[in-house]
């Protein structure tokens, strides 16, 4: 039973607890003077709540945007004017001081400097003219020069075939980034501006990005070699692995389909270069067929080689990728450098030549004018020093007394009961901070005020709901938001407590059939929508008159009230199967579902919840026994037949456990040479009174129970033990076969388990049999896998049962069988109805045809076992031959049933012979009867 269960946070069970952090206020500090108010700040946020989580965590938020409302804020004006203020730093007064005699210094210091620098430099400026200006003039000629075949040395070596030879660019390159090191580190030194720096910049980017692109040139002729070379080692590999077909004696022979699909994607893949598109398109077709056929390459050529075919080629497709970029990149990067060295040619001449020859011009008029900017800068440095002096003065009495009464003014209002009162920011150091720190306890003292009043509030509203959603929670799946077991159970005890003696109510058990299918085909995820689709509908299916709850995965319980009679339940019952048989939409899919339902009525068939529980779901049970998608009512033959199958399934444990079981062996016996070619080993159970029961009283318990694959393993090593020992005794062709379940196939070790127990045992595969019935083919195609891999190991197959299914035709075509064993059932007219004995010449010439040996099971007549004689080489098997024995007493039994048959048939010989019907033509079997 599929089981989807959708679980939610679980809410803290102790209330109103604090996160195990607190927050901080972020308040940037903007100088060393506000830290103290920002910590101030800080302290007064320490103890709120924390916005993290959910639930009542989210309490700080909520009240800080509750209490901002009843806080007194300053006006817009009042704020863009702080906010103004605050981008200068604020000096104290002695600070301010110091500054302005520092200013007043700096400037005759300054006016000094200027008048004789102004001297000195009328001098120097004609000494330059000859050893500075024009040597830097030919430098910047140089420049320019390299510059130009530098760009011409780049065309050349991207035009070249062999883009691997760098020596022509290197050197052109070498000598452009020696002509700028001469021009910038000439002596004297050049005049270093920022454009002259940028430019410089520039040129040494300009060489590294040729460099670059003349390298990357050389990268995509490698990039081409190395993506050839892993395509050449897939192609290698899927040809080695036979994707080109084989070649046997010179003929070609087609290869497996799996890799003629993965060559002819590669050879796609390999084939004419076409756009970017296109080869990811044909990429994505190769990976496509080797994830499509990944378990098969796991299986042959292997693992290893599927890693190494899947490794290479994402090699090749990320350098064609790399390549692709490349190429998309490599136009606008040459137009682009291009670019460059134009503005590069207009940049040499314009910052490094004409700065050359203006400095021999501004040389000579730099001596003219220095005499007359000495002078001039004498008369501005006293100039200078007085407005200096009166503008400090002036500076320093506003910064001190204007702030000061604006701050003894908003003390004032402040005093008065006036939370909106606030200092403007402005003046020195010191009284800005001291403004700060006011307007900081101000907005905290409003603040305080607006939380303590909205706290209260919002701490009750919070309470509230969180505990309404764990009322919610607590009695309703998360899912459905339909009531859980718990309310259920609440809401069932008080209908009863209702109902008393006089009311009548029934309880109906609903799930969902192979709703696991769903999961493990659609995902889980879809499977929860399809539940709340089923619940929706079930939900209007039930109606204001009853209570729907969901249990827990794909089940579901009806409470209905005031019911009159079981007509009536199983009219609600038959209601709900219908409406789940109708198709579901869910997510754009139509599904079809069905379920099954068990009701139980109060107090027909029970007085309390408890029993009221039990019986429906004995009741669910008997539905799906009867083949799902239908309703049963309780009855109390059904609580019987569920505590019967509860006890034998008890006792078979126990049986289990104590070695109560053990096997019996029927020989088989082939009616043309009067041999016995094995036993079949057969499951028996020892109860305690001493009857021996057959496999038919509990095999289908174990088979639900799980317990089918213990027996199993338990069966295949004793029987296989006991072939081996009667080998060694001087049984020499002794051989055995065992039933295993189609179930048994699941499991992933099954061949191998059975390869450990022959190798264990040392009983050969050939001794060994598995019979299997027509219901294999439900497993799916994994089985017949094993079926394929136990033949591999020389296990012979019975197709057991046969004639009584649906596919038996099939079986015969593609199960890798090697004998067919005819069901009881078939045999058992052949000898008084004409059509069963055509049926079974037919099947027994149609095996032969296939080449297939045939056992007849059921053999308790002369008649048959004559009938059988003249079907060809068959084998018998049945009480007339031999009577299912333990492992001592089965060579005996054995030969005792070969002589049986050669007697009866040699008595059926002596009697006049019977009509026999149609003469037989035997294909594919050259036996024939030993004589007597």
């Amino acid at each position: 039973m599929a089981k989807n269960v959708t679980t939610g946070t679980e809410p803290s069970r102790t209330g109103l607890i604090a996160p195990p952090h607190v927050r901080f206020m972020r308040c940037r500090p903007r100088k060393r003077s506000d830290w103290r108010a920002h910590h101030a700040a800080v302290a007064l946020t320490e103890n709120t709540f924390s916005p993290a989580g959910s639930g009542l965590c989210r309490m700080h938020k909520s009240i800080t945007e509750t209490a901002r409302p009843s806080a007194p804020r300053p006006t817009p004006a009042a704020r863009a004017a702080r906010g103004w203020r605050r981008r200068g730093p604020r000096l104290g007064i002695g600070w301010r001081l110091g500054l302005g005699l520092a200013a007043v210094t700096t400037v005759l210091v300054l006016g000094e400097v200027l008048a004789a620098r102004t001297t000195r430099e009328a001098l120097a400026a004609v000494r330059s003219m000859q050893n500075e200006h024009e040597p830097l003039a030919n430098s910047a000629n140089a420049v320019l020069e390299r510059l130009l075949a530098y760009d011409r040395a780049v065309d050349e070596d991207l035009q070249a075939h062999s883009p691997d030879d760098f020596s022509a660019l290197t050197r052109a390159g070498d000598a452009l980034e020696a002509a700028v090191a001469d021009y910038f580190g000439s002596s004297p030194a050049a005049p270093v501006t920022a454009s002259g720096t940028a430019l410089r910049l520039q040129l040494t980017r300009h060489i590294a990005n040729a460099r670059l692109l003349a390298s990357r040139a050389a990268q995509r002729t490698q990039w081409v070699a190395e993506r050839q070379a892993a395509l050449n080692q897939v192609y290698q590999r899927v040809t080695s692995a036979g994707g080109s077909g084989l070649a046997i004696n010179g003929t070609q022979v087609v290869a497996r389909r799996s890799l003629a699909e993965l060559g002819e994607a590669f050879n796609a893949v390999r084939g004419n270069v076409a756009t970017p598109a296109v080869m990811a398109r044909r990429e994505r077709d190769f990976r496509a067929v080797v994830n499509a056929h990944s378990a098969e390459f796991e299986s042959s050529p292997g693992r290893a080689w599927l890693s190494l075919v899947r490794q290479d080629f994402a090699q090749a497709a990320r350098l064609r990728l790399e390549i692709e970029r490349y190429d998309a990149q490599r136009g606008p990067q040459w137009h682009s450098l291009r670019e460059d060295s134009a503005d590069l040619t207009v940049g040499v001449q314009q910052q490094l030549q004409m700065p050359a020859r203006l400095g021999l011009l501004q040389a000579a008029q730099h001596a003219a004018t220095a005499a007359e900017e000495a002078e001039h800068t004498l008369r501005i440095t006293a100039a200078a020093v007085l407005g200096l002096v009166l503008l400090v003065s002036l500076l320093l009495a506003v910064s001190i007394s204007v702030p000061v009464r604006r701050l003894t003014a908003a003390t004032r209002r402040l005093a008065g009961g006036d939370r909106a009162a606030r200092a403007p920011r402005g003046g020195s150091a010191e009284i800005d901070e001291l403004a700060e720190s006011f307007n900081t306890m101000a907005d905290r003292i409003a603040h305080a005020e607006a939380e303590l009043r909205a706290h209260q509030a919002e701490l009750e509203r919070h309470v509230a709901e969180r505990t309404q959603q764990l009322h919610h929670l607590a009695h309703h799946d998360p899912l459905t938001q339909l009531p859980n077991r718990r309310k259920l159970a609440a809401h069932l005890e008080s209908a009863l407590a209702r109902a008393g003696t006089q009311k009548r109510l029934a309880l109906l058990f609903v799930d969902v059939d192979n709703f696991k299918s769903i999961n493990d085909t659609l995902g889980h995820s879809f499977g929860d929508r399809v539940l709340q689709t089923i619940a929706e509908r079930l939900h209007a299916a039930t109606g204001a008159t009853g209570l729907l709850a969901r249990l827990g995965g794909d089940e579901f319980t009806v409470l209905l009230e005031d019911v009159q009679s079981s007509d009536e339940v199983e009219s609600r019952a038959a209601q709900i199967v219908t409406t789940l048989q109708e198709p579901l939409i869910v997510d754009g899919r139509v599904l079809t579902t069905s379920a099954s339902v068990g009701a139980s009525l109060y107090p027909d068939h029970a007085a309390d919840a408890e029993g009221l529980l039990r019986a429906a779901d004995v009741a669910l049970f008997r539905a799906k026994e009867l083949g799902r998608n239908r309703f049963a009512l309780y009855s109390p033959a059904l609580y019987d037949a569920a505590a019967q199958r509860f006890r034998l399934e008890q006792s078979l444990r126990r049986a289990v456990e104590a070695g109560d079981l053990l096997l019996m062996y029927q020989p088989q016996v082939a009616l043309h040479t009067f041999e016995s070619t094995g036993v079949e080993a057969l499951l028996r159970w020892r109860k305690p009174d001493g009857r021996i029961a057959t496999a038919t009283e509990f095999i289908h318990v174990a088979e639900k129970t799980g317990l089918i694959r213990e027996l199993t393993d338990w069966i295949l090593h004793t029987a296989a033990s006991t072939a081996a020992a009667w080998r060694a005794a001087g049984w020499h062709h002794a051989g055995v076969a065992i039933n295993v379940s189609p179930p048994q196939f699941f499991e992933s070790d099954f061949v191998d388990h059975v390869a450990r127990t022959l190798e264990a045992t040392g009983l050969p595969a050939s001794a060994l049999e598995l019979e299997i019935t027509e219901t294999v083919f439900q497993t799916g195609t994994a089985t017949v896998e094993s079926l394929r891999r136990l033949r591999t190991l020389g296990v012979a197959i019975a197709l057991d049962d046969f004639g009584i299914g649906y596919s038996s035709l099939t079986s015969l075509e593609q199960l890798p069988i090697s004998r067919v064993k005819l069901d009881r059932l078939l045999v058992a007219g052949v000898d008084t109805n004409p059509r069963s004995a055509a049926i079974v010449r037919s099947i027994v010439a149609l095996c032969h045809g296939l080449g297939l040996q045939v056992v007849a099971e059921g053999v308790e007549r002369t008649a048959q076992l004559e009938f059988l004689s003249h079907c060809g080489p068959i084998s018998a098997q049945g009480f007339l031959l031999g009577q299912p024995v333990e492992a001592n007493a089965a060579h005996a039994e054995a030969q005792a049933a070969s002589a049986r048959v050669r007697l009866a048939l040699e008595a059926a010989a002596q009697l006049p012979r019977r009509e026999l019907g149609e003469s037989l033509v035997f294909v594919g079997s050259s036996g024939r009867r030993r004589a007597t």
